[in-house]
């Protein structure tokens, strides 16, 4: 599941001397309501950077990020426990 999109800033970066960027950061519901996922995408020359994580204490003890897809297309998934 991918929950709801909250907030979408884009920021310039001024970049590391190979030129300028974009700096993306998305926050989308916890499923909880308590916290949120903050998927982060740093579009600079000479320094890509592409993360998504789940801030909330509750929630990341029961799900998941899943991002075979890419970071992009990430998804929450439960935790799966082996009880033996």
């Amino acid at each position: 599941m991918k929950t709801k999109l909250t907030n979408s800033i884009l920021k310039r970066h001024v970049g590391y001397g190979t030129g300028s960027g974009i700096i993306e950061l998305h926050d989308y519901e916890c499923p909880c309501g308590k916290g949120k996922i903050l998927e982060e995408h740093k579009n600079i020359p000479g320094f890509e950077e592409h993360v998504v994580n789940i801030c909330c204490n509750e929630c990341s003890n029961k799900y998941e990020l899943i991002t075979d897809l890419g970071v992009r297309s990430w998804s929450l998934g439960e935790k799966s426990y082996n009880s033996g």
